[in-house]
């Protein structure tokens, strides 16, 4: 049996993998978001929301004994506020740097915590963008909390590195963009705010944005052939 721990299974691009891994025969699935879409044998809900301080440090990570296999895929993300710096609302600033850095940063410290001294393999799937590789007028907060998991999983890949025999694979996945509940938030943001909207509008109105089931499945690829390089772009493959 392989456990996948994956945080905002409720939808987009969460939602579309647990229910792809839930095809699988030998996959069990803990899922993290603030509300449960899936009912199914082999998932568990653990609801948490992970914009509160904290709540990376306490929530559930179940111990199974019998796990060789370790899938963590730190997949919940926010937007945040979409305004220049100085015009940023501060609490959801620490939102957002809460949910896409923070936390997956301590929920990675906690999983192999728990499970290197039992398991055969771990492999940490980071959902990154590529606005942590290049700079979106007022997306400081996303920009910056993508960038800083990007190089967070780059340490832990330097790290396995030092190992004759390294148990963990780390890959920072771009997913490109996607049709997905937060594309509808940036359609949404005052345009005197942001620069690029209308090229976001022009994105669903062009049939531009891939689905979010089209994304899962070659998350599900890489995760059975994971890449030597810890910074990847779906686009590209």
């Amino acid at each position: 049996m392989v456990y996948y721990f994956i945080t905002g299974t409720s939808s987009g691009i969460g939602l579309a993998l647990t229910q792809q891994l839930l095809g699988q025969k030998d996959a069990y699935v803990i899922g993290y978001s603030r509300r449960n879409a899936i009912n199914h044998s082999r998932y568990k809900h653990i609801e948490v929301d992970f914009s509160q301080p904290g709540s990376a440090r306490e929530v559930e990570i179940p111990e199974y004994r019998n796990a060789k296999h370790i899938v963590l895929i730190n997949n919940a993300g926010i937007l945040g506020d979409v305004k220049p710096i100085g015009k940023i609302d501060n609490e959801l600033l620490e939102k957002t740097f809460m949910v896409n850095t923070i936390s997956p940063a301590i929920l990675t410290n906690r999983l192999l915590s728990a499970y290197l001294p039992i398991s055969d393999s771990i492999i940490v799937i980071n959902i990154s963008s590529g606005a942590a590789r290049h700079a979106v007028e007022s997306w400081s907060g996303y920009c910056a909390s993508k960038a800083a998991i990007d190089m967070f999983s780059m340490v832990l890949h330097a790290e396995q590195q030092l190992i004759d025999n390294r148990k963990v694979r780390v890959i920072s996945v771009a997913p490109g963009i996607v049709d997905t509940p937060m594309q509808d938030s940036v359609r949404q943001v005052d345009p005197s705010y942001f620069p690029q909207s209308e090229r976001f509008h022009q994105y669903k109105q062009k049939g531009l944005l891939a689905p979010s089931e089209q994304v899962a499945k070659k998350i599900v690829e890489l995760i059975g052939n994971p890449p030597n390089d810890p910074i990847i772009d779906l686009r590209t493959i």
